[in-house]
């Protein structure tokens, strides 16, 4: 066996940052459906519809603004300069937060609205 292998920076930030793209943008999708469900069923209104669609908005722009800024600051992923080595996860653990909350928000609005009054 030769000496310890170089890293390799090949695809995998680039395709942590797609698969994070993805998440976000099945959840606005599904934000969006819940629209399609009539105000009169839900028993907060339009108010309470509004407010279910636009967290997970919310959530969704906040946490495609942070990826974008840290994707550019460590150079499309390949280092960070600061420190001369590879960059950390392009996700940091308030962003899984904020995702799973916006995720289980959602979910809990539609089991809601799915029971009838």
């Amino acid at each position: 066996m030769s000496g310890p292998r170089k890293r390799d920076s090949g695809l995998q930030p680039e395709r942590t940052l797609l698969s994070w793209q993805r998440t976000l943008f099945l959840l606005i999708a599904v934000a969006l459906l819940y629209l399609r469900i009539p105000a009169e069923s839900i028993p907060a209104g339009v108010f309470g519809q509004m407010a279910v669609v636009f967290t997970p908005l919310g959530a969704a722009i906040v946490l495609t603004a942070h990826l974008r800024l840290r994707w550019r600051r460590t150079d499309h992923g390949l280092h960070d300069e600061s420190l001369g080595t590879p960059p950390a996860p392009l996700a940091r653990p308030w962003t899984l937060i904020l995702l799973s909350v916006a995720v289980m928000g959602l979910g809990t609005a539609t089991i809601l609205t799915a029971v009838p009054r």
